[in-house]
């Protein structure tokens, strides 16, 4: 097989990146690699200018190894270059939520594995204001946390650093809530918003069961809208949350459709939206499915891929 490797060196903990070109030695030694490229980011754009571009048939698969935003970055140039190679995601960030959900190890092993197994998926590939997303979109405290936390305390601290800014929010007395007025092909409803998400996996903002009944080739998002809470409300919410038992909870919206949109009707400050760990600024929303499906290599036996997958 032929792979385009691409890395973020900065991404997370930095735990993985000096080893990915063990892992190439490691496929090519077990027979399943002649020939791999491998490209280093050093800014944003870099994934999305290596995948592109591609032709079909010109690489066997490519792996990713980043943050959250890195693999959003090669779904974007995939999706883009309408290739149709498939992309097999390693998180070396700091949440790595959609590699989470799926059950994706990193070690050589575990690779060599999946590459033999070559177990190809489908996935739905979401488009939020124009940009593609495979996992989430999310708008409220994940996202204004997210972007609030420098790189350097990423790579320190890993999710220590979200959790440790969380906190500090809250414990300040910060609740922010925004009136937001939503539209989706079924039905049009305003709502008092702490936090939104759109989700597409199981899995966001480190919440392993926030979208529990999710699919990942259903053609349907799962929306959880977080309504005003008091501070009483946000350990009971988490732990529902974590737990994936929110979505009948009375301070909780939860449904799916196959669009939604989005526009603030009155907030003490923009409502910021999120993607995939990268910024998609404030109100208004647009997310829709797109026509296009991204090919995934998974591990066809875990028990958490035969869960986020219909067929």
């Amino acid at each position: 097989m032929k792979g385009l490797f691409i890395i973020n060196p900065n991404a997370g903990m930095r735990i993985f990146q000096s080893g990915a070109h063990d892992v190439a030695k490691h496929l090519a030694a077990a027979g399943l690699l002649t020939d791999w490229r491998f490209v280093y980011t050093q800014k944003g754009g870099d994934a999305f200018d290596a995948t592109s571009k591609l032709s079909p048939g010109e690489y066997d698969f490519v792996l990713t190894a980043g943050g959250d935003g890195t693999i959003n970055e090669t779904v974007n140039g995939l999706v883009t270059s309408d290739c149709g190679i498939p992309m097999l995601p390693l998180g070396a960030g700091t949440t790595n939520d959609f590699v989470t959900a799926l059950g994706i190890g990193r070690t050589p092993a575990t690779i060599e594995g999946l590459i033999k197994e070559y177990c190809v998926k489908d996935v739905d590939v979401g488009v939020c204001n124009g940009h593609y997303f495979i996992n989430v979109t999310s708008g409220g405290v994940i996202s204004a946390i997210a972007h609030s936390i420098p790189a350097e305390q990423k790579a320190q601290f890993g999710i220590l650093a979200y959790y440790s800014v969380g906190l500090k929010e809250l414990g300040e007395g910060n609740l922010p809530t925004s009136r937001i007025r939503f539209k989706t092909p079924e039905e049009t409803f305003e709502e008092s918003v702490f936090l939104l998400v759109v989700a597409n996996s199981c899995q966001a903002g480190g919440f392993q069961n926030i979208a529990p009944r999710s699919k990942l080739d259903d053609g349907l998002f799962d929306v959880c809208i977080v309504r005003t809470l008091g501070h009483f409300d946000v350990l009971p919410i988490i732990s529902l949350m974590q737990a994936g038992q929110h979505t009948n909870d009375k301070r909780i919206r939860y449904f799916q459709t196959s669009a939604i949109s989005a526009e603030l009707v009155d907030g003490d400050g923009p409502f910021m939206l999120d993607y995939d760990g990268e910024s998609a600024g404030p109100m208004p929303l647009d997310v829709r499915m797109s026509d296009r499906k991204l090919k995934l290599i998974v591990p066809g036996r875990s028990l958490k891929v035969k869960k986020l997958f219909g067929s």
